[in-house]
């Protein structure tokens, strides 16, 4: 019997399900990140975890049956390090499609219809479906791009906070919180050597906060971040032609709302037909993958 399993890896976590070919499901598997890009082993690792975890669910289900899995794995960072061969050769499965976490995300918001995904968790990136065919814009990595997105914001609200201990951009509620929350600025530095996207992160719930307490530089910082997802937007539309828009992860719809608020995108806002996972899995029963280019 055929079981569909999808995957969808990012930054902060990974989660796992199973499909029957009756529509049952099993429950959500939660796994810690699975970045490609940033980790390959640990990612893989983790991934396997969870495969065998969401194989072993399906299998109570029908435990007379033989399953056959056909997988989906839509990740964060695969197609930007071309890891699709190596996530392959380390993962102990057959009939698996390795995919973008973008990809999956369109096919959860809009099945085989067409439409754009603002996707804006730890990372950001953003991209259109016309015809089956994916353009896409930016999910570059937080060091070259991912504007907007949580680590940029966290990275954004460091970057301020020195300044403004040089005398070089105004104080504020921001820069307390931050300052309060590393205490020296040598701190910071040692925290940013180190840091990976999801511990920048982190720090956007400050930003997020202070900026609804009305200090101006979290407001500027999250503002060029929605300026940037504007633009593409913009280009994504192209030719006048208006793609809806879905925002998805844990930042997206706050920031969508805010583009809208502020006038700057005509556009149309639907809610998603459902998650990455569930794209991932819908991609599993087409037994196809997007075809796509990055812009």
């Amino acid at each position: 019997m055929l079981v569909y399993i999808g995957v969808d890896g990012g930054g902060t976590g990974c989660r796992a399900q199973a499909e029957l070919q009756d529509g049952r499901r099993t429950q959500v598997m939660q796994g810690s990140a699975a970045n490609v890009a940033t980790d390959l082993a640990a990612s893989a690792q983790t991934i396997t975890m969870l495969l065998h975890e969401v194989t072993a669910q399906a299998q109570t289900l029908v435990p007379e049956a033989c399953l056959s899995p056909r997988l989906v794995l839509g990740l964060a960072g695969v197609r930007e390090a071309q890891a699709e061969a190596a996530l392959r050769a380390a993962l102990p499965f057959p009939a698996m499609a390795v995919l973008g976490d973008i990809e999956i995300a369109l096919a959860g918001a809009f099945g085989p219809r067409d439409g754009i995904v603002m996707a804006v968790g730890t990372g950001s990136v953003l991209a259109s479906q016309r015809g089956g065919q994916m353009q896409r814009i930016g999910g570059h990595g937080l060091v070259l791009g991912d504007e907007g997105s949580g680590a940029w914001l966290g990275r954004e609200a460091l970057r301020h906070t020195l300044r403004a201990r040089d005398g070089l951009a105004p104080d504020g509620p921001l820069v307390a919180q931050i300052g309060q929350r590393f205490g020296s600025q040598a701190a910071m530095i040692r925290f940013a050597r180190d840091a990976r996207p999801a511990d920048f992160a982190a720090l956007a719930p400050l930003v997020l906060a202070t900026d609804r307490a009305h200090c101006p530089a979290a407001g500027a910082i999250i503002d060029q971040g929605c300026d940037w997802l504007r633009r593409g937007i913009a280009r994504l539309q192209g030719n006048g032609c208006a793609l809806p828009v879905a925002a998805l992860g844990g930042l997206g719809p706050a920031l969508l709302a805010r583009i809208i608020a502020q006038g700057g995108a005509a556009l149309t806002r639907v809610a998603p037909d459902g998650t990455g996972l569930d794209g991932a899995l819908w991609l599993a029963r087409q037994g196809r993958q997007h075809k796509g280019q990055a812009t």
